[in-house]
């Protein structure tokens, strides 16, 4: 069952700075929703926020009508990729995607089927003996998403997720990213800086600035109705394309 992610009102304070200032958000059961703003502007501290790596000070959290934020990080059921995928070194693709299943102490009958199931979604059927050095960035981050969506979380959160690959190959990436997403129909929360991976993977954008959602919408309808200076500024990089291609 896809689960909506409900952010209400959630502040976050570092001494007097407000980290997050007030943050509404929705992200609609099965939807791909990316936080777009620059280095600084309280993305990551959200999506640890919602992990319940860190504490909130006012606001709500709601997965489904169920406020968790009294929850800790291992009862929220939340799968998390990090920017530098989180990979075991010592352990190969297979046992870093079981990890999380062991945990939960699942029988080893259920994590043989799962992992049968996740490599072929992710596409590295013909890899699961190697180690992590052995991988390209693509990979990597495939296994990463597969040990994240091997515990069926209710929600999927990715940290930067195409920042450690290369110009070369991030389109396919990019690509495989949304097919695995739209596969899963996880409900899936995505961070990062970068503008055009922002409008290729997102079916909404929240624009970030300081701690605040500034506009949230479609990418056509941000394009063509920036709310104010600020976002045009920082979505500037998406009008070029936008030219280039039409």
């Amino acid at each position: 069952m896809m689960k909506e992610l409900r952010i209400q009102n959630v502040t976050v304070r570092y001494g007097e700075v407000k980290a997050l200032d007030g943050v509404e958000l929705v992200v609609n059961p099965g939807e791909l929703m990316v936080v777009m703003g620059p280095s600084g502007c309280g993305k990551t501290t959200l999506l640890l926020a919602v992990l319940g790596a860190l504490t909130i000070d006012e606001g709500h959290i709601w997965i489904n009508g169920e406020d968790i934020d009294t929850l800790p990080l291992e009862e929220r059921n939340i799968g998390y990729v990090p920017q530098d995928f989180g990979l075991f070194p010592h352990l190969n693709v297979y046992e870093n995607i079981a990890f999380g299943l062991r945990v939960r102490k699942h029988v080893e009958e259920r994590i043989r089927e799962r992992i049968k199931e996740l490599l072929l979604t992710v596409g590295l059927k013909e890899l699961e003996k190697r180690r992590p050095k052995e991988l390209s960035a693509g990979q990597k981050q495939r296994v990463a998403l597969a040990r994240a969506l091997a515990i069926d979380p209710s929600v999927l959160l990715l940290d930067e997720p195409l920042s450690n690959i290369d110009e070369a190959t991030k389109a396919e990436v990019r690509a495989n990213l949304k097919e695995i997403q739209r596969e899963s129909k996880v409900t899936t929360l995505c961070v990062t800086h970068n503008p055009e991976d922002s409008f290729q993977l997102g079916e909404r954008i929240a624009i970030m600035y300081a701690g605040k959602i500034i506009q949230c919408d479609t990418p056509q309808r941000i394009l063509e109705n920036p709310k104010n200076d600020l976002v045009k500024r920082l979505i500037a990089p998406m009008y070029i394309l936008w030219n280039k291609r039409s």
